[in-house]
């Protein structure tokens, strides 16, 4: 948890631009209430956030300086509702046989970063983040049974934030959004970075067309995070 990496009013605009951004359909037609996507298309507050610092040289110090944004999201939790079935994000990428543990000399190889923007006070009533802490390594997914969601004794803890707070999630770590039981919303947004052999996830995933305003704005670095690479061994 990276704490006050955005200022309350910086926290605020975004906020404002996720509550516009649930008022209307989901326009690539996914049903789902809890993501609108490609939100680095809704100005240039939100275009920012792709190369935010010190966020971006975090992503590329574990990612590599080639690695690109895979996805732009949001997660919009209203009252009662909450992504609150445990999971890793896609897939087990490196799966571990059952009763074997990584020798701890060994670092699971990491993929994919998420930075999760908090754009307003989440204290545990409103549904915080839920990590086991070193479940990254398992290669396992997550257990059932909620008793049994402890890795190398470790059980789950909650990611209480304030507006502002960022948090870096490893999305094979083991985690969830708590049910909201408070009468207000949740507003995050998401900007999660990949190596580079990772596929982008801009709808409608192939053929895509970035706004000319957005790429006539960008400077190599953020060119290349939207996925303008050089040459590379496949093309």
């Amino acid at each position: 948890m990276l704490p006050g990496i955005l200022s309350r009013n910086e926290a605020e605009e975004l906020r404002v631009g996720v509550a516009e951004a649930h008022q209307q359909p989901c326009p690539t037609g996914n049903p789902t209430e809890f993501h609108r996507h490609q939100m680095f298309r809704r100005g240039l507050a939100f275009e920012r956030m792709l190369d935010r610092e010190p966020v971006v040289d975090y992503a590329e110090a574990v990612l590599g300086g080639d690695c690109h944004v895979i996805a732009n999201n949001t997660v919009f939790t209203r009252p009662t509702s909450g992504i609150d079935r445990w999971h890793v994000d896609e897939t087990v990428i490196v799966p571990v046989p059952d009763g074997v543990l990584l020798d701890p000399r060994m670092s699971m190889p990491c993929f994919v970063v998420t930075a999760l923007y908090y754009l307003n006070d989440v204290p545990f009533e409103l549904g915080p983040t839920q990590v086991v802490p070193g479940s990254h390594r398992s290669g396992h997914l997550p257990p059932e049974r909620q008793e049994d969601l402890v890795w190398e004794g470790q059980g789950y803890v909650s990611m209480i934030a304030e507006a502002g707070d960022c948090l870096l999630l490893n999305g094979q770590t083991w985690h969830r959004g708590a049910t909201n039981v408070s009468h207000d919303c949740r507003y995050v947004l998401q900007v999660t970075y990949g190596r580079r052999f990772i596929a982008q996830r801009f709808h409608p995933y192939i053929n895509v067309s970035l706004p000319d305003d957005v790429v006539e704005r960008a400077d190599a670095r953020r060119r290349r995070l939207l996925g303008m690479h050089q040459h590379g061994p496949y093309g």
